[in-house]
C-alpha cells in the first residue's frame, strides 16, 4: 500500500484531520478537499486510487461529486468509498447506484475502513496482486468483454456503467425493451444485465425475444431488479435468464456473478440459476457462493445446499 493515494472529501475539519492520520499511519499517501467543486478538482489533479466521499458538502453535494467524476476519464475509474452520518435508508441504494463501490457511515471503525479500501484497491488492480476477484490471480481476463446494461433508470445505467468500466469492461446501453433488441444485434455484448420493469415491452418478453434470435440466443442474461423474488425469479430463469439478483446489488456479489457467467461453469452448477436476495443466499457457482460468504464473515459457513434455502 506504500505511496497510494486517497482523497477524502468532507466539510468537518476534524473529520479531514482524524482520517488523515489514521490512514498516514497506514502508510497511505492523503489529499483532501473540503466541498464538491474543489473535490472534482482534486480528483482530476492528484488521480488518487481511492475517495473517501461524505455526502453532505457545500458546492455540490457528494451524488453531484459521483455524477460529475463518472464523465470525466481518468478519474471515471476510481473507486469511492462514501462516508456519512446520513441514515442508510434511501441514501446506501442511491449512492450505489450512482457509482459508490462501498457505504459506510460515521463514526467508521478503523479496521472496517481499513479493510474497505485494502478491498477495493485489490479488486481494482491497485494492490499489487493484479486485478482479481475473491483474492485469486486466475479470474478470466475481462478486459475488452462487453456488457449491455438493460434499464430505463439512467442513475441506475450510470452507477452501473462507472462499477463495470473500473473494473475493465466495455459497457454498452439500452433504455427500454425495443432498444435492447437491437442493441444486443448490433453489439454482440458478453453479458447482458436486465431489468424486469421496462417500457416497450419488459424483461419477459426481452428474454423471449432474445432465445428467438442468431447469434444472440446464446448470450448470458443477468436479471437485476427491485422486484421480489416470489414468482419472478423462476419465471425468469425459465425464460432462459441465468442469474437473478436484486436491487440494490453488493459490488463485489454483481462482479462475481459476471466473472461465472463468463466461465460458463456448468461443473460447478446445479441448473437452478443464481439469485441474491438482501442476505438471503441462492448461488449455482462456487466462485459467488465464496464471495457471499467473505462478506458474511466467516461466522456463518455456507455450503451449495445450504444457499439454495435446503
Amino acid at each position: 500500500m506504500s505511496g497510494q493515494k486517497v482523497l477524502i472529501v468532507d466539510d468537518d475539519s476534524d473529520v479531514r484531520r482524524g482520517l488523515g492520520i489514521r490512514l498516514k499511519a497506514n502508510g497511505y499517501n492523503v489529499v483532501f478537499a473540503a466541498d464538491g467543486i474543489s473535490a472534482i478538482s482534486a480528483a482530476r489533479k492528484e488521480e488518487p486510487e481511492v475517495i473517501i466521499l461524505d455526502l453532505g458538502l457545500p458546492a455540490g453535494d457528494g451524488f453531484s461529486v459521483m455524477e460529475r467524476l463518472g464523465t470525466i476519464l481518468p478519474v471515471s475509474h476510481v473507486p469511492i468509498i462514501v462516508l456519512t452520518a446520513r441514515e442508510i435508508s434511501g441514501n446506501k441504494e442511491k449512492a450505489i447506484n450512482a457509482g459508490a463501490q462501498a457505504f459506510l457511515q460515521k463514526p467508521v471503525d478503523n479496521e472496517v475502513l481499513l479493510e474497505t479500501i485494502r478491498s477495493l484497491l485489490a479488486g481494482n488492480g491497485k494492490s499489487g496482486t493484479g486485478n482479481r476477484i475473491n483474492g485469486t490471480k486466475e479470474d478470466v481476463k475481462i478486459t475488452g468483454q462487453k456488457v449491455l446494461i438493460v434499464d430505463d433508470d439512467k442513475d441506475v445505467l450510470r452507477g452501473l456503467s462507472i462499477r463495470l468500466k473500473a473494473n475493465g469492461y466495455n459497457v454498452v446501453f439500452a433504455a427500454d425493451g425495443i432498444s435492447a433488441i437491437g442493441v444486443a444485434r448490433k453489439e454482440e455484448p458478453q453479458v447482458i444485465i436486465l431489468d424486469l420493469g421496462l417500457p416497450a415491452g419488459d424483461g419477459f418478453s426481452v428474454l423471449e425475444r432474445l432465445a428467438s434470435l442468431l447469434p444472440i440466443a446464446d448470450i448470458p442474461v443477468i436479471i437485476l431488479t427491485a422486484r421480489e423474488i416470489f414468482c419472478n425469479r423462476e419465471r425468469a430463469l425459465n425464460a432462459g435468464a441465468k442469474a437473478f439478483l436484486q436491487k440494490p446489488v453488493d459490488n463485489d456479489v454483481l462482479l462475481a456473478t459476471i466473472q461465472d457467467v463468463l466461465h460458463e461453469i456448468s461443473d460447478q452448477c446445479d441448473g437452478k440459476g443464481l439469485t441474491i436476495q438482501k442476505g438471503t443466499v441462492y448461488t449455482h457457482g462456487q466462485k459467488v457462493l465464496d464471495t457471499v460468504q467473505k462478506a458474511l464473515g466467516n461466522s456463518r459457513q455456507l455450503t451449495p445446499e445450504q444457499s439454495m434455502g435446503k
